[in-house]
């Protein structure tokens, strides 16, 4: 079969292509009614994957690894309103891509796996206790429509950067707690929080402190 460079060396101005440049032109291409030996489809050589399938890559060394199967993403589908409590717990996933129409995350929904950046739609109002707890999240932006962060939802990251706009109305117990890396704060005046919502060393500016006597 001829390459597309072999090819055009045919059909150059001033050329006169005879029957047989113009068969090895229709034999270069696949048509419509031949079947296609699955060998010679790139990423299908092996046949299709089943699912406990997996092909190792090969790293810049020689080596064989299996660093890029760990990568696993989630894609909420536009016109989900709710992600239910323990939706994705535990299923080692790196990235979520949420759709703009969520607007409730639930309990424990994306805990324990291996999240590492996240932009949460600005349509979430509610984000439930431990929703994102446990990963290795370092930045979080929380959008104006948010109005309440519950319980450990963001507790055991790596977060060194948060923003919280002013609509939060309030934010629970141990919500960004056990992050020691927040240095700094600032809260509206209107959102109020727990003394234990932050890490200990964590300088809170503005915000209502809940009393818990």
């Amino acid at each position: 079969m001829k390459t597309k460079e072999e090819l055009r060396l045919y059909f150059e101005n001033g050329d006169r292509p005879t029957q047989e440049d113009f068969w090895t032109w229709q034999d270069s291409y696949w048509h419509k009614d031949e079947k296609i030996d699955i060998t010679k489809i790139a990423g299908l050589e092996n046949g299709f994957p089943r699912w406990n399938d997996f092909h190792a890559e090969i790293d810049e060394n020689g080596n064989a690894t299996l660093a890029p199967l760990r990568v696993m993403n989630i894609f909420i589908k536009q016109g989900t309103l709710h992600i239910p409590a323990g939706f994705a717990s535990g299923s080692g996933i790196s990235n979520v891509f949420l759709a703009d129409s969520v607007l409730t995350i639930g309990e424990e929904a994306f805990s324990s796996n291996q999240l590492q950046s996240l932009t949460i739609s600005g349509s979430v109002t509610t984000i439930n206790g431990r929703a994102f707890s446990s990963n290795l999240l370092e930045t979080i932006t929380i959008p104006a429509n948010v109005k309440e962060i519950k319980e450990y939802a963001f507790a055991y990251n790596k977060l060194s950067s948060i923003y919280i706009v002013a609509g939060v109305s309030k934010i629970g117990p141990n919500a960004f707690n056990y992050n020691p890396g927040i240095n700094t704060v600032i809260l509206d005046n209107n959102t109020q929080y727990y003394s234990n919502s932050f890490d200990p060393n964590t300088r809170i500016i503005g915000g209502t402190l809940i009393s818990e006597s």
